[in-house]
């Protein structure tokens, strides 16, 4: 038997109706331009946050769903692992490096050159003296790792005496030689020159003891 229609299933009907499609469809083409705000939005329901005119809460947008473009950059703080980039004291890539300060590391370079027989360096000694002025002048200096160079070509007549003597500083920690280029006349010879702990550079045997070029000879100075 055929139930009978009667009001109360036709409103139900068309009840069920409006609330399954036809209301939304009803609400979606009834709404005003700007009429969504932050109200009417349930927390994850913003995709991006685009509402125009107005702020949306964090708890309305979805999570993940924003980018870089969606993002005012201006207003975001620290990020909080670069808060040790921004403490003076901390700054370990800046400040201190490895733990060893910036300014033991080594620089480019050296320092100036010290002139033997020049206004407050060491004078030269048993008439030796500089081989001639197109020749490089008798000098040292240290390097930025600290290693002490000598350069020059001097007359050194005496054998086994000073040229002229390092200052503190400048001297090594125990006796160091080398073999140096030599001339007598226009003969080239061989000689070995030395630098005691005293800082005394010397000629300390061979034939040429006209010129002697120092040119080349490198030490680690005593700590």
């Amino acid at each position: 038997m055929r139930p009978k229609l009667t009001y109360s299933n036709v409103v139900s009907t068309l009840c069920l109706f409006l609330l399954l499609g036809g209301g939304a469809a009803y609400a979606a083409n009834q709404l005003g331009k700007n009429s969504v705000g932050s109200k009417q939005l349930k927390k994850n329901a913003v995709v991006t946050a685009k509402v125009k005119n107005e702020a949306i809460t964090g708890a309305k947008v979805k999570r993940g769903s924003l980018t870089g473009t969606q993002i005012d950059s201006s207003t975001l703080g620290p990020v909080s692992n670069a808060n040790h980039a921004t403490s003076a004291d901390r700054a370990g890539n800046s400040e201190l490096l490895g733990g060893v300060p910036a300014g033991e590391y080594a620089k480019t370079g050296h320092e100036a050159i010290h002139l033997v027989g020049e206004a407050g360096e060491p004078e030269f000694e048993n008439s030796a003296s500089n081989s001639g002025q197109e020749t490089v002048h008798a000098g040292f200096y240290k390097d930025s790792l600290g290693i002490v160079h000598l350069q020059g070509t001097v007359e050194a007549p005496t054998t086994g005496q000073p040229v002229f003597t390092l200052p503190p500083g400048f001297r090594p920690s125990a006796l160091v030689c080398w073999a140096v280029p030599a001339f007598v006349g226009l003969a080239y010879k061989v000689n070995r020159a030395c630098v005691k702990q005293d800082g005394r550079v010397f000629n300390d045997r061979g034939e040429g003891t006209q010129f002697l070029s120092f040119d080349g000879f490198t030490f680690l100075p005593a700590n």
